[in-house]
């Protein structure tokens, strides 16, 4: 409500600027004396009034705080409720109880065990150390400082967003937190070395070694080094994914669940056609063992890796290479799978054979 006095054809007048029952509405005085009066009858309106009698104390110092708040921020009261999400509509509970609900509703989602394994892991690993606050208060400053507490690389800490980060999504949509804390985290800067691979003496040695010590192996690892197919797929497959031109890796054994086929080099299927274990158990104590035979040092992902590097080298064709990965586009070719490699590493890399 507000008075302001005008001059309209010469003519002094006083105006009342007001809102009446809901409408924006303007009203013109001769004096301000008649203005006052018509202001104050507005203010005596029964209907507020009754409004504000029938608040109990507790309500009427809320609203009063509630417009202080809002003046502070020079909105209206009105205003400030209408931007407000409909947020948390549960009572605040502790986090370590609402990891727990989240956990045990997996058991009844499309999730695969490994999935759920390394989700269990991280949550119960950040209820140890916030499971007293409540959900709601959770902060990305908590998990920056979680983060920086257990000394995790960048990627480690992208693979354990990819697991929360779904938590707080359900959080948000059940009630128990507001925002996805995990959406404002500040991760530090990745490590702009190249990814690591084989050379191609070292595949080859790798293969030969295996074929020698532990054949078994020679699917896993020419899959792996050929194909590029991401170990964990590599591990779902059966001998009849496989046809004359390509694996295919159905959706419920993609990474992705996204079907898609991945072609056969000459050479992989000179590989493949030597028999062997498929799916690959003990991989790991089997792994290590061909590896120490063999001289040589794993790295996360280096079989990826390679194919990535050797496969653009040799086809020259960024597009081609992250289908075959199984990527979108060419971007995280670029960002982190392929190390420059010659046309002539490449063609040596292609040409190994059993």
């Amino acid at each position: 409500m507000q008075l302001r006095k005008i001059v309209n054809h010469g003519n002094s007048r006083w105006r009342v600027s007001a809102y009446v029952k809901g409408q924006r509405s303007q009203r013109f005085f001769a004096n301000k004396c008649a203005a006052l009066q018509w202001m104050q009858a507005l203010r005596a309106d029964p209907s507020l009034v009754e409004f504000w009698c029938n608040r109990a104390t507790s309500e009427q110092r809320d609203i009063i705080a509630a417009f202080e708040v809002a003046k502070q921020r020079d909105l209206s009261l009105l205003r400030v409720v209408l931007q407000t999400k409909h947020g948390t509509s549960t009572a605040p509970r502790p986090f370590r109880e609402i990891v727990s609900i989240y956990l045990a509703s997996l058991k009844t989602r499309a999730f695969r065990k490994n999935t759920i394994k390394q989700a269990r892991s991280n949550l119960n690993q950040l209820a140890s150390k916030y499971g007293a606050l409540e959900t709601n208060t959770i902060t990305p400053t908590h998990l920056e400082q979680w983060f920086a507490q257990r000394k995790w690389a960048r990627s480690t800490i992208d693979g354990a967003i990819a697991k929360i980060g779904p938590f707080f999504t359900w959080c948000v949509r059940e009630g128990y937190c507001e925002n996805n804390p995990c959406k404002a985290v500040k991760r530090p800067r990745s490590d702009d070395s190249p990814p690591s691979i084989f050379t191609p003496s070292e595949a080859q040695k790798l293969l030969l070694t295996a074929l020698k010590t532990d054949p078994g192996m020679i699917p896993y690892l020419a899959i792996g080094l050929f194909a590029g197919v991401r170990p964990l797929e590599i591990q779902r497959l059966q001998k009849q994914d496989f046809t004359e031109q390509y694996i295919e890796i159905t959706a419920a054994k993609a990474k992705t669940r996204k079907r898609r086929l991945v072609s056969l080099s000459d050479n992989l299927r000179e590989w493949i056609a030597l028999g062997g274990d498929l799916p690959l158990t003990n991989k790991p104590k089997r792994l290590a063992r061909v590896l120490h035979m063999a001289g040589l040092k794993w790295k996360p992902d280096i079989m990826r890796h390679s194919f990535a590097s050797y496969h653009l080298a040799m086809y020259r064709s960024a597009d081609k290479t992250a289908f075959e990965l199984g990527h979108r586009d060419s971007q995280m070719l670029f960002a982190h799978y392929r190390e420059l490699v010659t046309q002539e590493a490449a063609q040596a890399y292609w040409a190994i054979r059993p």
